[in-house]
């Protein structure tokens, strides 16, 4: 009989062990259902937040491509208008020399006489 309860012994003491560890794995498997859940939770809030943010980045390109096309007629604009006072430049450079051509050199004293002259002649100095 020594030997049959022995046995039983051993049997009640693994039985006992194979309980205490299936309670442990039991709470580990607990903790690891609620750790899933929560990491359910933080890759629907990364989700939102990454539609959020595609959307975000949607209305940065069409500003950008609004902005970008509103610079480039302000830039044509700009350049038109540069190219047109260049132009104006131009046409007075070579007015300039015109009128500096055209004008007469004469010395200032036979300017002032040549005027006199041409007053005595108009009647108007005696």
């Amino acid at each position: 009989m020594e030997t049959g309860l022995i046995i039983d012994v051993v049997v009640i003491a693994l039985l006992g062990a194979t309980i205490f560890y299936a309670l442990r794995l039991e709470q580990k498997l607990a903790n690891m259902r609620s750790a899933q859940a929560a990491l359910a939770d933080v890759i629907r809030e990364l989700n939102t937040s990454a539609s959020r943010a595609e959307a975000g980045i949607q209305g940065l390109k069409a500003a950008a491509a609004s902005s970008g096309q509103a610079l480039d007629e302000k830039i044509k604009r700009a350049r038109s208008l540069a190219d047109e006072i260049e132009l104006l430049l131009q046409s007075g450079e070579r007015l300039g020399q015109r009128l500096e051509t055209a004008r007469p050199q004469v010395a200032p004293r036979a300017a002032v006489r040549s005027g006199g002259e041409a007053l005595r002649a108009l009647g108007g100095l005696r």
